[in-house]
């Protein structure tokens, strides 16, 4: 695996920047010229900012980078099925921390140990050391755990998604009066992100932010 927390590691899509192409595009794999984000040019023309999006409590505030259309879909279908850490980067560079938030540490989304296993990585853990290393803010993997095996939320409804999550994770206490960011790769209903901030606030995490890579949603 590549040692995401090493600055000295580029991604294609930045070597790319240094000599001509054609290159092969992140999210199609067609070979063209590619621009500084590692896209070809009909790719980025499908890339659609998220720039206001919307939270509930027990949030205190979300970024989401950009909307999961189909180059992003296929980001992360290559990260999770294929096993291609190249693009931690390519997915972490439309992810932001904005000033304001304080930050005193970012903590992945976990995934239960047995699907961990099956998969060999959590990708959002992966994001997550990428970011602690741009933004030079520690991040921890043992602040939040998930307790309790839950089928994958992808072909549940909403309703059905919050039931599945419900008292499935663990904080320790070491997250009282913290400013806490949540990473995940997509957020979908929200469900899982909301209630893992539900879980922090109430071992006594003082601000829970979430940051996504993207979501299905304008």
């Amino acid at each position: 695996m590549k040692n995401f927390l090493n600055p000295n590691w580029l991604s294609k899509a930045v070597v790319n920047t240094f000599s001509p192409g054609p290159y092969i595009c992140y999210a199609c794999q067609n070979e063209a010229r590619l621009n500084e984000h590692g896209l070809c040019a009909d790719c980025q023309q499908q890339i659609l900012l998220c720039p206001h999006p919307t939270w509930l409590p027990p949030l205190d505030g979300l970024f989401i980078g950009v909307q999961y259309t189909e180059p992003i879909k296929n980001a992360v279908l290559r990260l999770k099925s294929c096993h291609d850490f190249s693009y931690v980067p390519f997915l972490a560079q439309y992810m932001e921390i904005p000033d304001e938030w304080s930050v005193d540490l970012l903590v992945p989304i976990p995934i239960h140990p047995i699907h961990e296993s099956l998969r060999g990585f959590n990708q959002s853990e992966l994001l997550t050391q990428y970011l602690s290393s741009r933004y030079r803010i520690p991040y921890s993997n043992e602040l939040l755990l998930k307790k309790k095996f839950t089928r994958q939320q992808k072909r549940l409804t909403a309703d059905a998604r919050r039931k599945n999550v419900r008292n499935s994770f663990y904080a320790e206490p070491e997250c009282k009066g913290l400013h806490i960011v949540l990473v995940d790769d997509v957020f979908t209903t929200g469900a899982t992100m909301y209630e893992c901030a539900k879980v922090l606030k109430k071992a006594g995490a003082a601000r829970v932010y979430g940051c996504c890579v993207a979501s299905p949603k304008a």
